[in-house]
């Protein structure tokens, strides 16, 4: 489904501007580093509530649905942000656009899934790639367009952007919820069912501990976004070299996520994403005393190699624990999950960075991984042969 690698590449290029360009908008609005953590923690948080409450309806029937209303959620969330001069506008407009991938995510990866052909890891690898490649190619256009303008035009520039995405998903059949379709098309007889999902989807070892993956993941994406473009700048970094660092880390992800995505169908999904996750740690915990740019630089490029296998790998595993049933209610808890960890690092990194120095604050993050996955590992122990477990609801 190519409309759907389209839409999640132009959305990330968004998302990816605004991670670029805080240091700017600190310096022209007047903003603490406490501030830029509540901006980046407001999209995280209302990503986890889109996902947590919204995301069973992709399984229900409204999946196309949701996913075209995350779109415009998205496109306003940043005209909004391009129209802001004041911290609580620029919050709210950061939340709609959280809340608006946390509505594109669940039906889109769930669509993925369903029509994998058993090869969930390469097609999820490639919808990661779109998301990467928004990622790459977002920060340098965005700085080239605050050159020509100022900090506000990436953002304008964007939302249209992602509105435009509308039109070639307009008409887009997604895989039909099979409740609705036993029920005649009726959620009446889903609803009392879902409103069991997460103690269904909770009740194994197993979702738990590849939810753990995923939260230790995404918490340290909450930790970099507010803490790298202030940290680079801090050493002297500007602008441009600010987006330059974005795309040494996810370049490298964008080449290789289609063939690390078969790493996971190959060898098993649980098994990629928790030793690549590992593989993460020390990384996090070097960035805080590297102290020269270019060190940095480095080390984001195997870092961003290992998150090109752990993404896909943490959601190919995800839908491994769930019913095919279930598959766009297990992605979204997931997503939600994450996102709550996202916005406690979001929320305590900046103190943290303030308070104890960048070493103790990447240290400190680093630590919080480590913890999360040994949890993981603890509770299902990663397979010792290379083979990928079959879905709960796939036949045998």
């Amino acid at each position: 489904m190519p409309q759907l690698y389209l839409v999640a590449g132009v959305t990330m290029a968004g998302v990816s501007a605004v991670f670029a360009l805080f240091a700017e908008l600190e310096k022209r609005y007047g903003l603490s580093t406490t501030s830029i953590g509540w901006i980046a923690g407001s999209a995280f948080l209302a990503s986890l509530v889109a996902q947590l409450w919204l995301s069973r309806y992709a399984d229900r029937g409204y999946a196309a649905r949701l996913l075209k209303t995350g779109v415009v959620a998205a496109a306003v969330g940043l005209l909004w942000f391009a129209a802001s001069t004041e911290l609580w506008q620029f919050v709210a407009a950061r939340a709609l656009l959280g809340a608006g991938v946390g509505m594109i995510i669940p039906p889109a990866r769930r669509a993925i899934v369903l029509t994998a052909d058993g090869a969930p890891g390469e097609r999820l690898g490639t919808f990661y790639a779109s998301y990467l490649a928004g990622f790459v190619f977002g920060p340098p256009v965005a700085g080239l367009l605050t050159v020509v303008g100022d900090v506000r035009l990436p953002f304008a520039v964007f939302g249209v952007l992602v509105l435009a995405t509308l039109v070639p998903i307009l008409r887009l059949e997604l895989p039909e919820a099979t409740r609705a379709i036993a029920d005649g098309g009726s959620t009446v007889g889903a609803e009392s069912t879902d409103r069991r999902v997460l103690r269904r989807l909770l009740g194994g070892r197993q979702m738990i501990a590849a939810l753990l993956v995923v939260v230790s993941f995404r918490y340290s994406i909450g930790v970099f976004e507010p803490l790298w473009a202030t940290h680079l700048d801090d050493l002297g970094a500007s602008t441009a070299v600010v987006s330059l660092s974005l795309a040494s880390f996810a370049l490298p992800m964008l080449l290789v996520a289609k063939p690390a995505g078969r790493l996971s169908d190959r060898y098993g999904a649980r098994r990629a994403s928790l030793l690549a996750a590992l593989a993460t740690v020390p990384m996090m915990a070097i960035y805080g005393y590297a102290g020269i740019v270019w060190v940095i630089f480095a080390v984001a490029v195997p870092h961003g190699l290992m998150e090109a296998v752990l993404s896909p790998g943490s959601q190919a595993a995800i839908a491994e624990a769930a019913s095919d049933d279930d598959t766009a209610s297990a992605q979204g808890l997931a997503e939600a999950a994450g996102s709550a960890a996202a916005a406690i690092g979001a929320f305590t990194a900046p103190a943290l960075f303030d308070g104890l120095g960048p070493g103790p604050a990447w240290l400190i993050a680093a630590a919080v991984m480590l913890a999360l996955l040994t949890s993981s590992w603890l509770l299902d122990p990663p397979p010792v042969t290379a083979t990928a477990r079959p879905s709960v609801g796939a036949p045998t």
